[in-house]
């Protein structure tokens, strides 16, 4: 959660700084902004980050390419993070792939 989106945020090229944490005994990823609310979400500060840094491309470019990101981000909070072990999220992966 919070570290994969430190992670995005410096492939991203965007300033370090933000500040992540969690809630939740999911463990739900939350940023926390000086311009507002706190956005709370995998898939929701992934998206943000993106426009952020003016990389909107990285979210489709038609309707349907937006829905396959959609769909493949929520894909990842669901199953992915649904998995109760390590080895379960690699064969979920390598199903997947």
């Amino acid at each position: 959660g919070a570290t994969e989106l430190e992670l995005l945020e410096r492939l991203l090229g965007l300033p370090g700084g933000n500040k992540y944490g969690v809630q939740g005994e999911r463990k739900v990823p939350v940023l926390q902004t000086n311009n507002g609310p706190g956005l709370t979400g995998l898939m929701t500060i992934a998206a943000h980050l993106v426009r952020k840094a003016k990389k909107d491309q990285l979210l489709g470019s038609t309707a349907e390419e937006r829905a396959v990101v959609q769909q493949w981000l929520e894909y990842r909070v669901t199953r992915v993070n649904g998995g109760s072990s390590k080895e379960d999220t690699g064969i979920i992966l390598k199903v997947r792939n």
